[in-house]
């Protein structure tokens, strides 16, 4: 028999409209598809579908195939409004503000100049940052591409305006996001998905410390760390300004590989041993002992975190793609860290709750890690509204990419 639960959210999934989106993750170790229909009146998140399939090398050809098997199973793909969240070996997405000198400050800014500020400012900080994002992804720095641009604002000598277009200035701030990216997967997803459906471009990691800096309504700097199987992956958002920071080699593996040691098992049993510790189902003399050995492996962790913060003691939110042990946000963990910093979990609901979102989805659908599915759609929301300066700056998108 139907529980009344499940009457009511099927009557209330039949009548559900929204606009349908697609949200593609292609990250270190999965590809994952998720599929949302989005009331923005109501605001209301409904998942509709999830596709998942396990990367075992980070290579564009490995993901590209995986991306197009997954895609094939989706029925009028072109009805979808596409979100490309993409991990950090892929692609980087930097937030930065670029100050110009105008020539001729007495002039007013039209079309013209409004047209060619922007070329500068663009050309400027892609000309700037290429080489170093090169370096990250591993590739030569002429495959690097300028796959998204967002004029997120302007300041005309200090002082924000909505369109700089009629007004004089000696200086001009330009703010934006970019997202660069290889030319073999930018190749690769337009062939296999419509450029006009593509609605954001983005590195999931920044997306996220994006988001969240936006929920918690705060310019303070802080620290966002995505926990792996074989890597850790730092981000730092401050005053407006976010991106990639850094990274170590320690994950999900390491933790089970040195529990397996000490017990003499396999991994297997290690990931087995930690579920049932974190679900308080070991004694207290074996939870005791237990504890102790993690300590000193998830110090070493602590250790590589430490090391990337430079002099600051900011509050770090871990974003764990594994069943993490809880007592890595415990205090007594923390008192015991060579250099002290805050460490706090990634919730959904501190986004949803600030956003003012109902998710809704069937249980049965396993979705990995939904805090990173979610930032990386409400990212939309933060999207600049200036369709002018926007439809300017993907103009010099183009430029770039061909």
């Amino acid at each position: 028999m139907l529980r009344f639960y499940d009457i009511k959210q099927a009557l209330s999934n039949l009548f559900f409209r929204g606009e349908n989106y697609v949200v593609i993750e292609i990250l270190n170790h999965y590809v994952q598809v998720t599929l949302l229909s989005v009331s923005h009146n109501k605001k209301k998140i409904r998942i509709v579908k999830n596709y998942y399939k396990p990367v075992r090398e980070l290579s564009v050809p490995v993901v590209l195939d995986k991306l197009k098997s997954i895609l094939r199973k989706i029925r009028k793909l072109e009805k979808y409004k596409v979100v490309l969240s993409l991990d950090s070996d892929l692609a980087t997405t930097i937030y930065a503000h670029i100050p110009l000198v105008r020539p001729h400050p007495k002039e007013i800014i039209n079309e013209a100049d409004l047209d060619n500020i922007i070329s500068q400012a663009i050309w400027r900080f892609f000309d700037r940052n290429r080489f170093r994002v090169s370096k990250k992804l591993e590739i030569d720095e002429i495959d690097v591409l300028l796959s998204d641009v967002r004029i997120r604002g302007i300041k005309l000598d200090g002082h924000k305006v909505v369109n700089p277009v009629g007004f004089k200035a000696k200086s001009v701030e330009v703010s934006f996001s970019q997202t660069l990216a290889g030319r073999e997967l930018m190749k690769g997803i337009r062939e296999l998905i419509s450029k006009d459906k593509i609605e954001l471009i983005t590195e999931t990691g920044t997306a996220m410390s994006h988001v969240l800096s936006k929920a918690l309504r705060t310019k303070d700097k802080f620290f966002v760390a995505n926990l792996f199987p074989n890597h850790t992956a730092i981000f730092v958002a401050s005053n407006n300004r976010v991106n990639h920071h850094n990274g170590f080699n320690w994950g999900e593996k390491d933790l089970h590989e040195s529990l397996a040691d000490h017990f003499a098992v396999d991994p297997v049993t290690a990931r087995m041993i930690i579920q049932k510790h974190s679900e308080q189902k070991t004694s207290k003399s074996f939870q005791r002992r237990f504890e102790n050995i993690l300590h000193r492996e998830l110090q070493i962790f602590a250790n590589g975190i430490g090391a990337l913060l430079g002099e600051d003691n900011p509050m770090v939110y871990l974003n764990p793609y594994f069943n993490a042990p809880p007592i890595i946000y415990s205090s007594r963990f923390q008192s015991r860290l060579e250099k002290p910093f805050k460490v706090s979990p990634l919730s959904t609901n501190i986004i949803t709750e600030k956003m003012g979102y109902d998710v809704q989805y069937n249980k049965t659908l396993k979705v990995r890690n939904l805090f990173s599915v979610l930032s990386s759609f409400f990212e939309i929301n933060f999207l600049p509204q200036n369709s002018k300066m926007s439809h300017l700056a993907n103009r010099r998108v183009r430029w770039l990419i061909n």
